[in-house]
């Protein structure tokens, strides 16, 4: 066995064929976990080589291959054991580069890029030998098509692609898109060094197996042992190599700071969309959007930490440790009062309570930004700009709004800020909260909200948790819990203990019929608004019920 750490050019440029066997696994990567931060890492290691480090690389992970033990031809044929959806990707994106830097009227780059993904016709191959990577499976056709294809398969004239087609053509807009972003004049040079990091900037671990080793033992160790790395593992370990290279006290470093993120609350499980990751992924991705004025997805977490300590960050690893530390002290202490069903609670956790409530963890980097103490914003301003940013967060929420948008909103709300005094940050925020206005972020006004609210029949419409959460606002409200006034009871109402009751209940006509067809319509449309529902304990919700009142 052999291993050794090659760039796509050395693993490409040579006459040999990676042959994706017919047992693999058809290709199942998807723009939003695995596209998508791919190219963000491209985009950002482009620029650092164009501006600060010529020689960065990035490292893509490891492939095994196997050579294989059949006749041989003019190249080389190897089997790939394990790695298969991250060369087909890579494939993808060189071959689609290619194409995207021939039709900017690139050829010399397009070429270079090219040569990586195909034979070379002038030595004999034709028709799929030119392929440097083949599939057997059933990705063979789609794959075929996109390589081999003069232009990108164009997603229109199907209503659902194949994946592969799909990552070819997703890769193809976003290099043809960032060519158009920079001076026409420079794109020679921007071509250029896009092919240049394609080629020499991403760093992969070969390891390569002759014919007689065991490759399925092989497979079986990296794949089928152990617990995969999570993204927080990835950064505790490069933190803590940085840590040793700048000569700190590393069992110091853990049991002050670090040791912090291996207790239960940060190990346990939360709930992301479809997905679940340990809470300390989450938050070192809300800590990273709030550094970096960046939107980063979950799953380029890691990668995207990595390149901001090692070319970003100003101060020294301690620094960073000690800060995190810190947030992360702050933010377990916001949670655990979010999670309390009675009491007091002040503004940052109850701005929790009710987003967490809302549906949305993504508001979190926001908050972390604006009552972190570098940053110089008084404690006031800092929750005066919350109260509008929880406006903004449950208007959408009530009104049933996507939240597609909602990280890159936040992260953008952060870079805007970042400009502004820190006396000047509530009223600037509550401006650029109403200069959104798409879709996806724009904030409802109390004309919108009012007339949704007059017909919509939100016990059906809303979850249960998000209506619990409005209704108890009101109550809070009633009880002198807003802004600016006192107290009227002593106390706030409790929090996501309450039964939703109807106050005309839902089996109305055993105890208040109507005269005519119409009433009854207009009655039942009236049921499930928001005006005639309410908060009862629940042994009173029990016993009220259906039954008649006065």
């Amino acid at each position: 066995m052999e291993t050794r750490v090659q760039t796509p050019g050395q693993l490409f440029q040579l006459t040999q064929t990676l042959e994706i066997p017919l047992f693999q696994r058809p290709y199942v990567w998807t723009e939003e976990r695995q596209w998508a931060p791919l190219w963000e890492d491209v985009v950002r290691l482009v620029d650092l080589r164009m501006d600060q480090a010529p020689s960065a690389t990035h490292f893509l992970g490891a492939v095994v291959m196997q050579q294989s033990s059949g006749p041989m031809g003019f190249a080389a044929e190897y089997t790939l054991i394990d790695g298969q959806q991250r060369l087909t990707t890579l494939q993808l994106l060189l071959n689609a580069a290619s194409s995207a830097l021939r039709d900017a009227g690139q050829v010399a780059s397009a070429n270079n890029l090219r040569k990586l993904t195909l034979h070379d016709e002038d030595l004999g191959f034709t028709g799929t030998e030119r392929l440097k990577v083949r599939h057997t499976n059933g990705d063979g056709v789609p794959f075929q098509a996109a390589m081999l294809s003069s232009a990108p398969a164009d997603e229109g004239a199907s209503p659902a692609p194949h994946l592969i087609l799909a990552a070819h053509r997703f890769f193809y807009d976003c290099v043809t898109e960032w060519l158009a972003e920079g001076d026409s004049d420079a794109i020679a040079q921007r071509a250029t060094s896009l092919a240049m990091t394609l080629s020499r900037g991403f760093e992969i671990v070969v390891i390569s197996l002759n014919s007689e080793e065991d490759s399925q033992s092989i497979f079986e160790t990296l794949n089928a042992r152990g617990t995969p790395l999570t993204q927080a593992d990835l950064v505790k370990n490069l933190v803590f190599q940085k840590l040793e290279a700048e000569g700190a006290d590393i069992r110091k470093a853990y049991e002050a700071n670090w040791g912090l993120f291996d207790e239960p609350f940060w190990t346990s499980e939360v709930r992301l969309g479809r997905f679940t990751l340990p809470q300390v992924s989450l938050f070192l991705n809300h800590w990273l959007v709030a550094q970096t004025g960046e939107e980063v997805r979950t799953p380029a977490t890691f990668a995207r930490f990595k390149h901001w300590l090692e070319y970003e960050n100003p101060g020294s690893v301690i620094d960073v440790v000690r800060a995190l530390h810190e947030r992360a002290v702050d933010y377990q202490a916001w949670i655990a009062a979010a999670n309390s069903r009675e009491g007091a609670i002040d503004p940052i956790a109850l701005f929790f309570y009710r987003s967490l409530a809302a549906g949305t963890r993504a508001a979190t980097p926001l908050v972390l930004w604006l009552f972190d103490a570098v940053n110089g914003i008084p404690r006031a301003e800092a929750e005066a700009a919350l109260h509008w940013f929880e406006s903004w967060i449950v208007r959408r929420a009530i009104l049933g709004l996507p939240a597609s948008d909602m990280s890159r909103s936040v992260a953008q709300l952060i870079r805007d800020l970042r400009a502004v005094e820190p006396d000047d940050v509530a009223m600037t925020l509550r401006s650029l909260l109403e200069s959104f206005d798409s879709p996806g972020n724009y904030w409802p006004s109390n004309a919108e909200l009012e007339r949704a609210l007059h017909g919509a029949p939100v016990y059906r419409t809303l979850p249960r948790t998000r209506l619990r959460m409005v209704l108890e606002a009101i109550e809070d409200d009633a009880r002198g819990y807003t802004t600016g006034r006192g107290s009227w009871s002593g106390s706030r109402v409790p929090r996501d203990t309450m039964n939703i009751e109807h106050i005309l209940p839902r089996q109305w006509r055993q105890n208040w019929p109507v005269g005519t067809e119409q009433e009854e319509i207009d009655r039942d449309e009236h049921v499930h608004r928001l005006g005639n529902l309410t908060l009862l304990t629940t042994p009173l919700n029990s016993s009220v019920s259906n039954r008649a009142w006065s």
